[in-house]
C-alpha cells in the first residue's frame, strides 16, 4: 500500500514486488526483500547466527550483530529492509479486528522505503542520550557542545516528510479508517496510535538494551502550552547547571541527534500534517451506537495533536536555548555549586 501511495503521489520507487523472509538471497529484479528477524543476545546465538539457547534475550548481555536495534533498517546498496520482529509486532498491533491496519507500521515502512529511494542506509529510532555526571566539568560541557552540532538529519527528515505524505493519503480510507469515529476523528486517532507506538518503542529499545526506562531531565517536559520564552530560558539554564555542577548519577536528555530527529520533533511534524488533513474532513459519520465515544475521542484527539505539536516546538526551543548557553563564554553563569 505504501508503494502504491508513493506511485500515486508522483514519486514511484523502483520496486515491483515484495518478498518477506525469502528463502534465497537471489531475488528477481525490482523485488524488495524484507527480513523480519528475532532479537537475541550474543550468548544465545550459535555460530550459524540462529538462536540456539532460551531465553533468546539475556539480561546483562549485548544484542548479537543480526538483531535490529533501530526498528527497521534499509540497505543502501540493494533493495532490502530488515526489521526487528518486536518492532513489527508493536507497530502493527491493531487489537482483534483483522479488517483494520495500524498506521504506525505504515509510517515506519514508508520511512524506510524512502531510504531505498535515497539509496542510503537508514533506520527508524527514537533515542535518548545519557551524560555521566561524575565526569569532569570540561568533559560534560564538550558533550553538550557536541550535541549542538547541526548533524546529518536532512535525509532522515526527508524520509519522515514523505512517510507523512503516505499517511495523509491513506489514513482517511480502509483499512486505516476507524468506522467507530467520523472521518476527522479517524485521522486524529491515527496520530494518537503513532505517538503511542513510538513512545512504547523507545521504552522497549531501552529495556532491550538492558537499560532502565529513561526519564528525561525535567527541563525537557513542558508544563504550559505554548511555553513562554522566559520559561524556556529558565529551563535551559536549570538543565545546563545541573549537568555542569552535579557530581553523581546520570542525566537523560533528548539531545540534537547526530543523524535522527528527536522523537518529539517527529511527532510534531506528523501532528501538524494530520491535524491539517483532519480539519478538512467531516465530523459526521460515526457509528450511531458509539457516537458519544466518538465525540469525546475527537475532542481529546484534537487536544492531543495540539500537545504533540507544542511539545515539539518546546523541545526545539529549549534545545536552542541550551546550545546558546553552552556555546557562550560563561556557560555556568548563575549556577550554584552542588
Amino acid at each position: 500500500m505504501a508503494l502504491k501511495a508513493y506511485a500515486d503521489l508522483g514519486t514511484p520507487l523502483p520496486i515491483d514486488d515484495v518478498q518477506v523472509n525469502p528463502g534465497s538471497v537471489q531475488l528477481p529484479p525490482r523485488t524488495l526483500g524484507v527480513y523480519v528477524l528475532s532479537d537475541a543476545s550474543k550468548s544465545a546465538v550459535g555460530k550459524d547466527g540462529c538462536i540456539a539457547n532460551e531465553p533468546a534475550l539475556v539480561k546483562g548481555d549485548e544484542l548479537d550483530t543480526n538483531s535490529i536495534r533501530g526498528g527497521c533498517v534499509a540497505a543502501s546498496d540493494r533493495l532490502e529492509v530488515r526489521c526487528s520482529s518486536s518492532a513489527v509486532q508493536l507497530f502493527g498491533k491493531q487489537g482483534t479486528r483483522p479488517s483494520l491496519a495500524n498506521p504506525s507500521l505504515l509510517y515506519l515502512l514508508s520511512h524506510e522505503l524512502w531510504h531505498i529511494k535515497q539509496r542510503r542506509p537508514g533506520e527508524y529510532a527514537g533515542r535518548v542520550e545519557f551524560i555521566d555526571l561524575k565526569q569532569p566539568r570540561g568533559v560534560k560541557l564538550q558533550i553538550l557542545r557536541d550535541s549542538c552540532e547541526p548533524g546529518l538529519t536532512k535525509a532522515e527528515e526527508e524520509a519522515d516528510r514523505n512517510a507523512v505524505r503516505v499517511l495523509a493519503k491513506l489514513l482517511p480510507d480502509p483499512p486505516y479508517r476507524e468506522l467507530t469515529f467520523s472521518p476527522q476523528g479517524s485521522v486524529l486517532w491515527g496520530a494518537d496510535q503513532l505517538n503511542l507506538a513510538a513512545n512504547t518503542w523507545r521504552k522497549t529499545v531501552l529495556e532491550r538494551e538492558f537499560i532502565s526506562q529513561a526519564k528525561p531531565h525535567k527541563s525537557f517536559i513542558p508544563t504550559e502550552f505554548p511555553t513562554p520564552p522566559a520559561m524556556v530560558t529558565k529551563n535551559a539554564k536549570v538543565f545546563v547547571c545541573d549537568v555542569l555542577t552535579k557530581q553523581s548519577g546520570a542525566v537523560a536528555y533528548p539531545g540534537r541527534a547526530a543523524t535522527h530527529p528527536a522523537l518529539e520533533l517527529r511527532m510534531q511534524r506528523v501532528a501538524e500534517a494530520l491535524r491539517s488533513l483532519a480539519s478538512g474532513l467531516p465530523k459526521a459519520g460515526a457509528r450511531e451506537e458509539y457516537k458519544p465515544i466518538a465525540v469525546l475521542q475527537e475532542q481529546v484527539s484534537d487536544i492531543l495533536t495540539f500537545m504533540y505539536r507544542e511539545t515539539g516546538v518546546y523541545l526545539e526551543a529549549v534545545q536552542g536555548a541550551i546550545c546558546t548557553r553552552v556555546n557562550s563564554d560563561r556557560p555556568a553563569e548563575g549556577c550554584a555549586a552542588k
